[in-house]
């Protein structure tokens, strides 16, 4: 009797184990890859990389190596990221286009005669497009874009869009003041480009309660900040949030912060 009381034991031991080792994994798989699609569907998140200059300047840390930019481009090519437009950046966040399977958007800002010279070719041999939010009181000063480069980055299927006139501190100014330093960066490439001109940047990633008065009135669609992360629908329209990528950073560093940014928000 004891046998074959220590077999049923055995058997149901052994039921139980089956159990654990094929269906439990199989609904958890079955559930994780439920998340996986739920978070594809409504859990939208792009990361938007935040360049300056490209060029040789060591210790600078706005100013980022010609060959470290071109194995950064390299990696977004070979690993299937999908550079986006500022029209695919917008039409993804407000769900009215689907995002690809890895997005990112490639801003760069101020204005620097380099984008033009050094990150256009190197974004050429990809096919990808970009960003510039440029500010126009610097066209034409030494190490800066002249309209002529502007437009011919434009041609080359590069967004051109606000960063104000002179790259003040805008927190610093009075709400009129920031009006006309944002109103007219925008009138002049607007003016040179005929085309829209209607998401901004904020100059050293400062603003106020002024400044989202000021772009919300003046129709501006999206602002982006230097706030750390990947821009999502959660966010409001006139704080999303960039990776900067810095001189200092490694690649893997780079490559982690592109990875790892997302679940920041």
């Amino acid at each position: 009797m004891k046998t074959n009381k220590y077999l049923r034991i055995v058997r149901m031991l052994a039921i139980s184990w089956l159990f654990l080792a094929y269906f439990v994994p199989a609904a958890t798989r079955a559930s994780a890859s439920q998340v996986a699609a739920d978070e594809q569907q409504h859990g939208i998140a792009v990361p938007v990389l935040n360049y300056h200059s490209i060029g040789v300047e060591p210790g600078n840390t706005y100013v980022l190596h010609p060959d470290m930019f071109a194995r950064q481009m390299d990696y977004l090519a070979a690993h299937h990221y999908t550079p986006l437009t500022l029209g695919d950046f917008a039409r993804i966040i407000e769900k009215k286009q689907p995002s690809p399977e890895r997005p990112v958007l490639l801003t760069f800002d101020d204005g620097y005669a380099n984008n033009a010279e050094v990150a256009m070719p190197i974004l050429q041999r990809h096919g990808f497009p970009a960003t510039l939010f440029l500010s126009p009181g610097f066209i034409g000063q030494p190490g800066y874009l002249s309209w002529p480069q502007v437009q011919e980055l434009s041609a080359a299927g590069w967004d051109i869009a606000p960063h104000s006139m002179t790259h003040p501190h805008l927190p610093q100014l009075s709400i009129e003041q920031q009006r006309e330093e944002i109103t007219e960066s925008r009138r002049r490439i607007e003016h040179a480009l005929g085309k829209s001109a209607d998401v901004f940047a904020y100059p050293f990633g400062e603003y106020n309660e002024d400044t989202l008065k000021i772009l919300k009135e003046e129709a501006f669609r999206y602002a982006f900040t230097t706030k750390e992360g990947y821009a999502t629908p959660n966010q409001s329209p006139y704080e999303l949030s960039r990776i900067v990528v810095r001189s200092e950073d490694d690649f893997a560093t780079w490559v982690q912060k592109l990875s790892n940014s997302a679940r920041r928000n």
